[in-house]
């Protein structure tokens, strides 16, 4: 076997560094990955919304998962800083991406099953479907449905 193949249980995955824990999902699931813009804010709009940044022309929903936490951390953006452009799961044509901030760029990984035990402590985040421990690291795996449920409920109309 060579160092590019991967076992059929294995899946291509991306680490992106949220502030909190990093939030581990499939390379799939990624449109693309951008320079952190500072969004355009959305008039009453949760926390956790940062605003829109704009990809391709058009107006992309950017979320913090960090101020989605029961008790919001507020991270810094520097240069390092991306917005991760992900579909959403749906492919409603009202949202079809969601951007995700990070504070540094995603690093590439390949997931088995055997590479990731439950975490002891569950996360206390609307946005995180199972917390995890990655090569003796917390991480968290994501629940895009909420996340495009919830980004669709404080759009403004």
């Amino acid at each position: 076997m060579t160092g590019t193949a991967s076992s059929p249980e294995e899946v291509r995955c991306v680490a992106l560094p949220t502030g909190v824990e990093d939030l581990v999902i499939p390379t799939a699931a990624v449109a693309e990955v951008i320079g952190y813009q500072n969004p355009a804010r959305y008039d009453s709009a949760p926390g956790w919304l940062l605003g829109a940044v704009t990809w391709r022309g058009l107006a992309i929903p950017l979320i913090s998962l960090s101020m989605a936490n029961a008790q919001p951390i507020e991270v810094e953006y520097g240069h390092r800083a991306r917005s991760v452009i992900c579909y959403t799961p749906s492919g409603n044509k009202a949202l079809p991406y969601v951007g995700i901030s990070t504070v540094g760029p995603p690093r590439l990984m390949r997931l088995s099953p055997q590479s990731l035990e439950p975490s002891p402590i569950p996360p206390d985040n609307p946005f995180v479907l199972h917390g995890v421990t990655l090569a003796e690291q917390p991480a968290w795996i994501p629940n895009m449905d909420a996340i495009e449920r919830a980004v669709l409920e404080s759009l403004p109309s």
